[in-house]
Parts: structure tokens; sequence; C-alpha cells
């Protein structure tokens, strides 16, 4: 249980942690308190967690203001990247740029990295030209090589 994690176990973030939907104060003290919820959303579909994607909870996570981590699970068993699952959350689930660029400064915020680091790579994916660009596909795939 969510609330055994963070209660007895004090943990600093929440794998998956859909379930947590259903509570309203479990969502509001995860909210909060800044409580990461590292979110799988292929994967939880894959697996029957959630029917399909359109139905998977992480919109409300993150308009409830608990950071969001979008994360692939296991790309092996499920054929999936990344760059995949942000493109999904914006074609199914209607995420704009800006959001999943907080998406993915929420996963440097939140990391367990040193806080020096943690700098170093917000101000490096800030500083992308392909982040100043106009409103685009998040996910765009190569042209086949020649």
């Amino acid at each position: 249980s969510v609330w055994g994690a963070v209660r007895a176990l004090r943990a600093e973030r929440i794998g998956h942690g859909t379930r947590a939907i259903e509570d309203p104060a479990l969502m509001d003290y995860l909210a909060e308190r800044r409580i990461p919820i590292e979110m799988c959303p292929i994967s939880n579909v894959c697996t029957g967690v959630v029917p399909t994607l359109a139905e998977h909870p992480i919109r409300r996570f993150f308009e409830h203001g608990i950071p969001v981590t979008v994360n692939t699970d296991d790309p092996g068993m499920f054929g999936n990247s990344l760059a995949g699952e942000y493109e999904q959350l914006q074609r199914v689930l209607g995420f704009s740029r800006e959001e999943i660029r907080t998406l993915v400064l929420n996963a440097i915020e939140t990391s367990w990295l040193p806080e020096k680091r943690k700098a170093q790579l917000a101000a490096s994916f800030q500083a992308d030209p392909a982040w100043g660009e106009a409103e685009t596909a998040v996910y765009a795939p190569s042209p086949p090589a020649p």
C-alpha cells in the first residue's frame, strides 16, 4: 500500500502508485509532501493495471500537483522507450509540450543525484535548442538511413 510505504517505511518516492488515485487524502498527502510518483503508463496498460492509456491516471496526478516522473519499467518486455512514453502521453492524453518538459524536469529534480549534478542536468536540458522551438511533436522518429 502507498500509505504503508510513506508512513511505515518513510518512502521518498513511489513506484507505479496508480491506485493512490482512489484515495483523495493520499493524493493530497503526496502533493503536500512533494513525494514523487514514478509512473510507467505503457507498462501499466500491458500488465492490465489500467485498461487503456486513455484511462491512465497520470494526468490527474500531474494536475493534483504531485511530482510525476515517466519511466519505461521494462523496455525489453514491453517494447517501449522513454521517447515513446512521452509521445503517447502527448497523443493520447493531450499532454502539451510544456507539460512534457515539466515531467522531464520533475525526473531531474526528484532524482537521487547530488544537487550540483541535478542543476547541471536541468541547465543542459533547458539550454537544448529543441526545447526552444515552436510547439511540435515531442517525438519524431529519425528518417531511415539511405
